[in-house]
């Protein structure tokens, strides 16, 4: 009887770490912290596109750079003042 409750402890340890990994490491492109001195046109890499919008999530609005060489899509926020 005692293995039973061993192994729906380890199914739920395993869950609980699988729950917590995929928390951590999913899509970090919406929580990366905000670097204001970041500009993808000083590394001459990224192209403005002309595609702009406005994030629901946090309701800032998003100027789009694209890397032509690697397929890259930077977001940037645009300082609405």
């Amino acid at each position: 009887m005692m293995w039973v409750f061993g192994w729906w402890g380890l199914n739920i340890v395993v869950f609980l770490v699988l729950l917590w990994l995929s928390w951590a490491y999913y899509d970090k492109r919406y929580r990366r912290k905000p670097n204001e001195t970041m500009n993808p046109l000083l590394n001459g890499q990224f192209v403005k596109t002309n595609e702009v919008f406005i994030d629901p999530k946090d309701g800032f609005t998003y100027q789009v750079y694209y890397n032509p060489s690697t397929g890259e899509r930077e977001y940037v926020r645009v300082d609405d003042k």
